[in-house]
């Protein structure tokens, strides 16, 4: 039986640790990520969210990297000064992250046009301190995905950005086209292993495109409590699609990972 090699990292890069589903056993199971070497990019969700999960893993920096994001629908709420503010605070702790996210834009929660221009707004404010601080966005896309698309082609062809990761992409599948001529990337989550859409996703995209995420605790086909120990049989399956070597694989994506976040 084919294992992983000992000396690469796996890495998930998008989760919520700090949710409650891992109170009961957060500490064991960053125990066990160190052992399995496997690092985990906890995305958070506004202001606060995100002060707070820098704190709950204060003492796992190098296991567990805490982005300061800003979930769609916490735009609605929050003004132009507190986003101001929250800008600034992040410049000054730039050392302290590896990326951006999660930020995006989602219609399923509302179709107010009020609330999606606030969105966008917040969505490019975010994009634009990724720019210049020079970190990856982390991107949430719910039926919205062709408006998320065009406003990071934007950034793609005026600032030669390209550091933008697709979270748990779910969009139409034409829509593929236009992300590999993009040249952006997308994290694969555990459901591939019995979601054909997804599966298509990894057929269509260069393995160079390809991340891997948990989006734990969510997004496990056994509808059990998922967490980044799940993630080699996310890499299994990759392989598996690709056609492509077990052992190899894990080093591929941590390439991509490196590449993104340098």
């Amino acid at each position: 039986m084919e294992t992983k090699p000992k000396t690469v990292t796996l890495v998930d890069v998008h989760c919520h640790l700090d949710m409650k589903h891992f109170d009961k056993d957060r500490e064991e199971l960053v125990q066990t990520m160190k052992r399995e070497k496997i690092i985990a990019l906890t995305n958070t969700i506004s202001p606060d969210n995100y002060l707070y999960t820098k704190q709950l893993f204060e003492a796992h920096a190098g296991t567990v990297k805490v982005c300061p994001g800003l979930y769609p629908t916490e735009a609605h709420d929050i003004s132009d000064k507190d986003l101001q503010e929250y800008c600034q605070q992040l410049r000054q702790c730039k050392e302290d992250f590896v990326g951006i996210g999660e930020i995006g834009l989602d219609k399923h929660e509302s179709n107010d046009e009020k609330l999606f221009e606030k969105q966008k707004k917040g969505f490019r404010a975010m994009i634009e301190l990724a720019i210049e601080l020079d970190k990856p966005c982390f991107i949430h896309t719910r039926k919205a995905e062709s408006e998320v698309l065009d406003i990071l082609a934007e950034y793609v062809e005026e600032k030669k950005f390209k550091k933008f990761c697709l979270h748990c992409f779910m969009g139409k599948k034409k829509l593929i086209k236009r992300i590999k001529e993009l040249g952006l990337y997308c994290s694969i989550p555990l459901i591939v292993l019995n979601t054909q859409s997804f599966q298509h996703l990894v057929e269509e995209l260069p393995l160079t495109s390809i991340l891997v995420e948990t989006d734990s605790p969510f997004l496990n086909p056994s509808k059990e409590r998922n967490s980044p120990l799940n993630i080699p049989l996310i890499y299994d399956e990759i392989a598996r699609i690709k056609g492509y070597d077990k052992v190899e694989l894990p080093l591929i994506v941590y390439n991509n990972y490196r590449r993104i976040t340098l």
